[in-house]
């Protein structure tokens, strides 16, 4: 409960200090229903009698205006002084409103969608309906259930919209590389390896050290048939090697014709179709390393105008994942501690006691921000292995046994908690290996290009 003797912590005392004293017939509660289109809104006193029905408004200048009206109206014939105003996180809808209110004043509160599901079902009512969920948010905002927190603003918003991007093209390029695979499988299945039997064993040789490498691209695009390479022959494919800069060891080059001569593939003509959709794969694959390259550009741009760029003072954080954490943990400046950012990633354990016992530790809530859960997963995976100032933690958790992910999440969160003290204090990772290999970690992290390119105003 932190600082504070109130059941709720300080939350709770912040939200009884706004009703102490007040008169509670004077207080009005308006809870918002965000949609695509149709906004629905219900204004109620503590009490819960009605001041104004269910109504419908619109997000434009219109719209707004008569529902900023509509409250005003309603403080009047109540002569309200405490006004609190809540609405559920639905996707993306909810954000242009809590916006539009902030720049007239209103603080919106902003609930999680889980907690209007749980206000539901206290009820003993399974049906969902728009008045229902005003009915459920309403009751929230009276027993204080609300999360208080301002929406990400300028470059960490930013960062925000191009880290979630990034993810989202990394993992559809994910999903076309294993397409691409089983393609290649069809078409020329040992051109992605071969099995090669020593002393009675089985071992996989790859052709290409790389399959994504360039060589092994320019293959499947130009050569993707062993028919095409064997017609170039020894010689023809280091002419092509040095020609087009594949860079091909002489070891690579008798690879690869040894697995097209002894491939079983069929004829072109009858793999035309494969043939064909193998070539748009590879160019769809193209454009997406395009857009990750463009979005990682400005990622390293963005981040290194923004405090975040302390966060790669940490040895094993790199810029994607320093900007995703930045990112996603907010303005550190809303929470009193970082025990709040592990409850907001939902990687908080759950704790069962009863009966005066010691209790235990479960698994974690994964009631958050699924953003940041992920992002702190990555980042603890990355810190366990490539960190050495935080290495003996992952080795005493190792010690006792904890499955390796369990030691992921438990790194991450004291990931969170540095990076929280961080960034509150405004000071650099301290770390216990000398200067000069930190000062070339961070060389290797912002080296890109030459310069940075600046950035659209």
């Amino acid at each position: 409960m932190g600082k504070s003797h109130h059941i709720q912590g300080l939350k709770g005392t912040k939200f009884s200090q706004q009703l102490r004293g007040v008169n509670l017939e004077q207080v009005l509660i308006v809870a918002i229903d965000a949609a695509k289109l149709h906004q629905k809104a219900l204004i109620c006193n503590y009490f819960g009698d009605v001041v104004e029905k269910p109504f419908f408004f619109s997000v434009s200048h219109s719209g707004m205006k008569r529902f900023y009206d509509t409250i005003d109206r309603a403080v009047q014939q109540s002569g309200a002084v405490r006004l609190f105003l809540g609405i559920e996180a639905t996707g993306h809808y909810y954000e242009d409103i809590v916006r539009q209110m902030g720049k007239q004043g209103y603080l919106v509160q902003i609930l999680n969608a889980y907690t209007t599901s749980e206000e539901r079902a206290s009820a003993l009512s399974w049906c969902k309906t728009d008045d229902l969920d005003l009915v459920a948010i309403a009751h929230a905002l009276r027993n204080n259930k609300a999360t208080e927190f301002r929406l990400a603003e300028g470059l960490q918003r930013q960062l925000r919209v191009l880290t979630r991007a990034k993810r989202t093209e990394i993992r559809k390029r994910s999903s076309l590389r294993m397409e691409i695979r089983a393609l290649m499988d069809v078409v020329w299945r040992e051109f992605q390896g071969y099995a090669e039997h020593q002393n009675g064993r089985a071992k996989k040789v790859k052709v290409f050290s790389d399959f994504w490498g360039k060589a092994s691209l320019f293959f499947m695009e130009h050569y993707p048939h062993p028919s095409l390479v064997l017609q170039r022959g020894e010689e023809g494919l280091r002419t092509l090697s040095i020609a087009h800069n594949l860079k091909l060891r002489t070891t690579a080059i008798r690879k690869l014709l040894h697995v097209a001569k002894e491939s079983l593939a069929p004829d072109p003509q009858t793999l035309r179709p494969e043939l064909l959709v193998l070539r748009m794969k590879l160019q769809d694959l193209r454009a997406f390393d395009t857009k990750i390259q463009t979005l990682e550009q400005e990622i390293e741009s963005l981040l290194l105008q923004t405090d975040g760029k302390l966060l790669l003072t940490v040895p094993g954080l790199g810029v994607s994942l320093a900007a995703e954490l930045y990112a996603e943990m907010g303005n550190v400046s809303d929470y009193q501690h970082a025990g709040q950012l592990i409850k907001k990633a939902g990687t908080n354990p759950i704790v069962k006691q009863s009966g005066g016992g010691k209790g235990s530790y479960r698994s974690i809530s994964k009631q958050g921000n699924a953003h940041l859960r992920y992002v702190t997963y990555l980042a603890g995976r990355s810190l366990c292995l490539h960190n050495a100032d935080l290495k003996p933690f992952y080795e005493r958790l190792k010690h006792r046994g904890k499955h390796e992910r369990a030691t992921f999440v438990a790194m991450g969160n004291k990931m969170l908690k540095i990076a929280f003290a961080m960034l509150r204090d405004r000071q650099p990772f301290h770390s216990a290996q000398p200067a000069y290999r930190l000062l070339q970690e961070m060389n290797k992290k912002l080296a890109f290009n030459c310069m940075l390119a600046p950035v659209a105003a």
